[in-house]
């Protein structure tokens, strides 16, 4: 780009910047009640997503502009029933193929960050045997190199030209590498030379969290990039999520499944999950490729990356959800240490209950509570504001999570009351976790609006980046807190050591006290998130001008389905 044009272009995104920071509720407060402006709804959670064409030419002056066609004076006038059909925000993107992709692919790799999520760490420690110490700082380095190579990767994806889009590519890509190093990490230890096995696992961790950011910050982009209707997206999201879920959960099924052909606590019955598991879940990842369409277009070309990243920084929404979730990590630290609750502190278990299947009933609990927040979402989202869903969720989480507390300081570590606990927690988990991705994909909009460039490949990055920092967390914290409170460590001829009153103590506190102080945490960081109210109606009411100004609006009716 020319110099001059290049200066040109900073300065009027700094002046649009400038002239947005000044658009706040106190500001929004001043537009005459009976226009039609002030009358709009442009609430994506709300039923009724209207007309960004009531968006207002001089808000404050008791005048809207109705684009397209002509100006109308203060009046209880309605919109037309053509510019209705004709909205942003009443057009249908999504195609049948892009909403199954979708939540089949998002099944699919769900299904492998599940299977590595929730095993890894009992895995290296408890059947690969090399060490709470190896193994937790291998969960902290490999996973931090993981999550700051997520902003990179999304620098290169939103400066990716192509024909199939700037996200896509890569998605062709990942899957199928992924498959293999699944299987690679769950490679039965007594294959490997002792003297390397260590080393093994460590080179595999990463090589496999390299290949899974590769094909996971484009998938979580391709959202926002295939429907500009942020309502229509908010409902894609949380219909995609439910199945995504399911796909995360399913290996908690699995590997009871398989411990009764293999063995508790053998090699081959996590080898052999992470094959089937493996090759189900990269098949599935492929279609988002083949089903998906990018639409959503930016209408300013892409800055320098020293620019992109300022803008990253000034992204308040997205600052705060991942604020917000990365510092409440410890939310459900007790799923991912429910094989250590199960096999060394829980009490009143049935004769003949596997640990694993105690720990699949705490975590079915759990995810079947979650899913059902997630089901709930949309009802939710139609009658409340992300923000006030959020609020309330932490402290339902909270409450649960200081009840059972008291109730395993008091009564005792029971099987049932942590079964019933984490399937209570469960239910605001689930709208949580669902609406953080729609918050996320907002502040998107929000990017465009102040610079008019989209940002879904570094934004995307910072939502991935947030997942990973969570999981390194939980993963660090885990064996560190087992290390503080003298954990004893399984060896090849005692599979199942008597932990020391002071262990169970720790691991009572990791099941209640720490996701309560998580909880407590994401209440006051979640208050900070800017949009809401009159500031987020009239956000969308001048970014739905901007993009008409921009001639982008009249592109995406084109491609509309309805």
């Amino acid at each position: 780009m020319d110099k001059n044009l290049e200066n040109n272009v900073e300065s009027s995104d700094f002046n649009a910047d400038k002239n947005k920071e000044n658009l706040t509720p106190s500001n929004a407060e001043n537009i005459n009640e009976n226009s039609s402006a002030a009358n709009l709804d442009v609430d994506v959670q709300n039923e009724s997503m209207e007309s960004p064409s009531d968006s207002s030419e001089n808000l404050g002056k008791g005048k809207t502009k109705k684009f397209g066609g002509k100006k109308k004076k203060n009046s209880d006038s309605e919109i037309s029933d053509d510019t209705d059909r004709n909205s942003l925000y009443e057009n249908k993107y999504l195609t049948k193929a892009n909403v199954f992709s979708f939540a089949a692919g998002g099944f699919g790799q769900n299904l492998i960050i599940g299977v590595v999520n929730s095993y890894i760490l009992f895995f290296l420690t408890d059947v690969a045997h090399i060490g709470l110490g190896v193994t937790s700082t291998l969960m902290l380095a490999a996973r931090l190199f993981d999550a700051f190579n997520d902003p990179i990767m999304g620098t290169i994806a939103d400066r990716t030209k192509s024909k199939y889009g700037k996200l896509r590519p890569y998605l062709a890509f990942a899957p199928m590498p992924l498959l293999f190093l699944t299987i690679a990490l769950y490679l039965p230890p007594n294959l490997l030379p002792a003297s390397t096995k260590t080393a093994y696992y460590c080179i595999i961790y990463i090589l496999w969290g390299i290949v899974y950011t590769i094909g996971d910050i484009p998938f979580w982009g391709m959202p926002s990039a295939m429907t500009p209707n942020p309502k229509e997206r908010t409902n894609f999201i949380s219909f995609a999520r439910i199945f995504h879920v399911i796909g995360g959960a399913l290996p908690m099924v699995l590997l009871p499944i398989f411990s009764l052909f293999f063995g508790e606590k053998q090699p081959m019955s996590y080898f052999v999950m992470a094959i089937v598991s493996g090759i189900i879940g990269a098949v599935l990842f492929q279609l988002v490729f083949f089903g998906s369409k990018e639409r959503v277009k930016s209408s300013v070309p892409t800055p320098s990356v020293p620019k992109m990243f300022k803008e990253l920084f000034a992204n308040k929404p997205l600052l705060v959800i991942v604020l917000a979730n990365a510092a409440s990590f410890a939310r459900a630290i007790p799923i991912s240490a429910g094989l250590y609750l199960s096999n060394y502190l829980l009490v009143g278990v049935p004769e003949g209950l596997g640990e694993s299947m105690v720990n699949t009933l705490m975590v079915a609990g759990f995810g079947i509570s979650g899913f059902i927040g997630m089901l709930a979402t949309p009802f939710f989202t139609k009658k409340f504001e992300f923000r006030q869903i959020y609020i309330v969720a932490c402290i339902v989480g909270a409450a649960t999570m200081a009840l059972l507390t008291l109730l395993a300081f008091t009564v005792g570590t029971y099987m049932v009351l942590f079964i019933i606990g984490f399937f209570i927690m469960g239910l605001p988990y689930g709208l949580v976790t669902n609406i953080n991705y729609s918050m996320i994909a907002e502040s998107m909009d929000y990017a465009e609006w102040k610079s008019g460039r989209r940002t879904e490949g570094i934004s995307a990055s910072m939502q991935t980046f947030m997942n990973k920092i969570m999981t390194t967390l939980q993963n660090f914290m885990i064996p560190l807190m087992l290390l503080i409170f003298k954990y004893t460590e399984p060896t090849s001829d005692n599979l199942r050591p008597e932990q020391s009153n002071l262990t169970k103590v720790g691991l009572t506190l990791i099941a209640t006290v720490v996701p309560l102080i998580a909880w407590i945490i994401n209440l006051f960081i979640i208050m900070l998130y800017p949009l809401h109210g009159e500031y987020r109606v009239n956000m969308y009411k001048e970014l739905a001008k901007q993009r008409e100004e921009s001639g982008l609006a009249a592109e995406y009716a084109a491609e509309a389905q309805n």
